[in-house]
């Protein structure tokens, strides 16, 4: 084998294992971003049967009672709701970052309200 021929090859493998390498990944970010939004539905989820129960939103996550919260912005409305139970929640938005692109989700930061879920660039 020649030392152009051996360059040439050598040069194809590191091609292919970059390639491989990003791959790999884009795929990590991708199964982080999917985790992240599953759990963000699941704190909806229990968002909404805390307020099936109490009727009012809580005024902080701490009041669901459940780990796994954390990464996340909660913010009840309207601002100071719940303190003394004067006024109670009428809604809430939960606050998250993505890495890239899910399904619809296009954007890096995220919102979650009430039965629904954005994000923007």
């Amino acid at each position: 084998m020649s030392a152009l021929g051996a360059v040439s090859s050598v040069a194809v493998i590191i091609l292919v294992s970059a390639l491989m390498f990003l791959g790999v990944r884009d795929q990590q970010r991708r199964s982080r971003d999917a985790q992240t939004v599953s759990r963000v539905r699941q704190m909806q989820a229990e968002i909404e049967r805390y307020r099936a129960r109490t009727a009012s939103y809580p005024s902080a996550v701490s009041e669901l009672g459940t780990a796994g919260a954390d990464g996340f912005g909660y913010q009840a409305e309207p601002s100071g709701c719940g303190v003394d139970r004067l006024e109670s929640c009428r809604s809430y938005l939960l606050r998250f970052r993505l890495e890239g692109d899910v399904g619809t989700l296009a954007g890096k930061n995220c919102v979650a309200k009430p039965l629904e879920l954005s994000c923007s660039r």
